[in-house]
């Protein structure tokens, strides 16, 4: 993105995004804000934009905000999107953005589970300790599971821990499984022992689907 810009504006940029997406995440609702120092009419931007980009990547938008607006400091709110294939034989078509776990779950299980992380609350076990963060404590406004073809998760919160929410759909996958119990994860909370919880879910299951902001909403 940024050699991209660099060449359709000839001058240097310094992007700032609303989240981080690891390797292998996918994102449908990424927002990148950048300083034009030259004006250019923000289409002809959009079209060379989307002619030199790969294939994979694509500007659906682009707009003029206020000098202090910043892509994640100004985000309201965030919602993910995670999926997970329980059949035996996984759908090619779904191989890329879900995460193949032919297992039983127990939805029931779950969704019990989901609503003790309803609210806000310090989820520092739900970090990845490799990349502190300042604080811990995040709000989550909503978690909800889907069954199906695809176990569905939609995850909505002010904010996230880096890697939460793979660590949140890991955690509530061994809840689903019998491997933890509601009591597990009620001590693992007050603990914040990240070692009492589920595994990390695989990257590629994840999308971010939209950032909300003030304009937005």
């Amino acid at each position: 993105m940024k050699i991209a810009l660099r060449t359709s504006l000839q001058h240097d940029v310094e992007l700032t995004s609303s989240s981080r997406t690891d390797r292998g995440v996918h994102a449908e609702g990424q927002t990148v804000n950048f300083i034009l120092k030259k004006p250019i009419p923000l289409d002809k931007l959009q079209y060379i934009l989307n002619a030199i980009l790969p294939r994979d990547i694509r500007i659906r938008d682009i707009f003029h905000v206020e000098s202090s607006f910043h892509s994640s400091l100004s985000a309201l709110k965030k919602e993910y999107r995670y999926l997970i294939q329980t059949n035996e034989i996984q759908s090619p078509f779904d191989r890329f953005t879900s995460w193949h776990h032919p297992k039983r779950l127990d939805i029931n299980k779950m969704s019990i589970a989901k609503e003790l992380l309803i609210g806000k609350r310090d989820f520092i076990a739900f970090q990845n300790c490799s990349k502190p963060a300042a604080t811990t404590i995040r709000e989550i406004e909503e978690i909800s599971i889907k069954s199906g073809d695809l176990v569905d998760f939609t995850l909505i919160g002010n904010s996230f821990l880096y890697k939460m929410v793979r660590n949140i759909v890991g955690t509530l996958v061994y809840i689903g499984e019998g491997k933890l119990t509601l009591s597990d994860l009620e001590r693992a909370l007050i603990t914040g022992d990240r070692k009492k919880l589920g595994i990390c879910a695989p990257a590629h299951g994840l999308t971010l689907k939209r950032v909300v902001y003030d304009f937005t909403k």
